[in-house]
């Protein structure tokens, strides 16, 4: 099979196209005929060697959507034919997290024994791919491979925040910094999904239309240092009663909880391996304001993202979709700028 390796980090150029053989799933594995894959900043900080140092070669590829081709020995409710897309997580199940439900706070995760998909483990930059059955989500056949593939690291995350660890509810004010990049945008419709009223911010005014394309009843440019105040004079003066920060740097920290509300909530959605800063007095937080973090996505928050595609209540942006041997082109295009939403990657 063709697959796109990579074996030392560094630039896109260090992407190549290579013939392999075809992965034989193991036990509780399927193996999977890729429809297609996404492209999103992860895998640009795991193909640098900024986000993850673990051993290569890899074939990269988070979350890939695609068709069962076979199935290793010990698995049930998985069949030949049938449309899935993968959740990224390879979590233990067994751990005090995950009997909690937290699967995203593995030790598995933590210490890499699990690990994702694409990253500790080969991923969906190939025509094939074996990957553990349980992480496998069903499609219906009213959602593309281009659009599902867009779920496990871009939707799924940010349906998560706002339903989860926000927990949006109809007629809060919402506002989403870095509202322009490929999950901000998914997170503008995922927060109208919630009953949000949303506040766009972002820097360059070159995705604006596709923001407001999103559902943003409202876009701020961060260029204009005043925009915490314009959130306060959008609310009646309150302030937003949830942020979810994707830029995550000091300045927009601070930006971000200077703009809540009493009794808003922060979920910092940044990732950020050089760094953020969040400093502040004690005194704010007697107003019952609350700071979080929000950490990928589990399986369940997979299925309920394909059931909201399903239902028309978020609609997957796909730029661009390229064909996987364009692999370098499109981290290349990532890395400039050039891409609005995600672009997706097809064998």
């Amino acid at each position: 099979m063709r697959a796109v390796v990579l074996r030392e980090f560094g630039p896109a150029e260090n992407l190549k196209l290579e013939e392999m053989a075809t992965p034989t799933p193991q036990t509780g594995e399927v193996l999977l005929r890729v429809g297609a894959v996404s492209v999103d900043l992860f895998q640009m900080e795991f193909r640098s060697g900024r986000a993850l140092k673990i051993p290569l070669p890899r074939v990269m590829g988070n979350g890939p959507a695609g068709t069962v081709a076979a199935l290793g020995s010990g698995v049930e409710g998985s069949k030949p034919g049938e449309r899935v897309v993968v959740a990224n997580n390879v979590s233990c199940g067994n751990c005090r997290f995950c009997r909690l439900g937290r699967e995203t706070l593995c030790v598995g995760l933590n210490n890499h024994r699990g690990g994702m998909i694409g990253a500790h483990r080969d991923g969906g930059y190939a025509e094939f791919v074996a990957v553990p059955a349980r992480n496998c989500i069903a499609l219906p056949d009213s959602i593309s491979f281009e659009q599902a593939c867009l779920v496990p690291n871009t939707i799924a995350p940010v349906v998560k925040a706002c339903a989860g660890r926000a927990g949006i509810r109809p007629g809060e004010n919402v506002l989403i910094v870095g509202a322009g990049g490929g999950m901000g945008l998914h997170a503008v419709q995922a927060a109208r999904a919630c009953g949000g009223r949303v506040i766009a911010a972002i820097r360059s005014q070159r995705p604006a239309a596709a923001v407001c394309e999103a559902g943003a009843d409202v876009v701020l440019s961060t260029q204009d240092s005043s925009w915490p105040e314009q959130v306060r004079q959008r609310t009646d003066g309150w302030g937003a009663d949830t942020v979810l920060d994707f830029v995550a740097t000091r300045e927009t920290l601070q930006a971000s909880f200077g703009a809540l509300a009493p009794a808003g909530r922060l979920v910092i959605m940044g990732y950020f391996p050089r760094g953020g800063v969040l400093e502040t007095l004690t005194w704010p937080f007697t107003e019952e304001r609350t700071i979080t973090g929000n950490r990928s996505a589990g399986r369940q928050d997979v299925a309920d993202s394909v059931t909201l595609i399903r239902d028309a209540r978020i609609k997957p942006m796909v730029t661009k979709v390229f064909p996987l041997q364009d692999a370098v082109l499109v981290h290349k295009a990532f890395e400039a700028g050039e891409i609005i939403g995600r672009a997706v990657l097809v064998p």
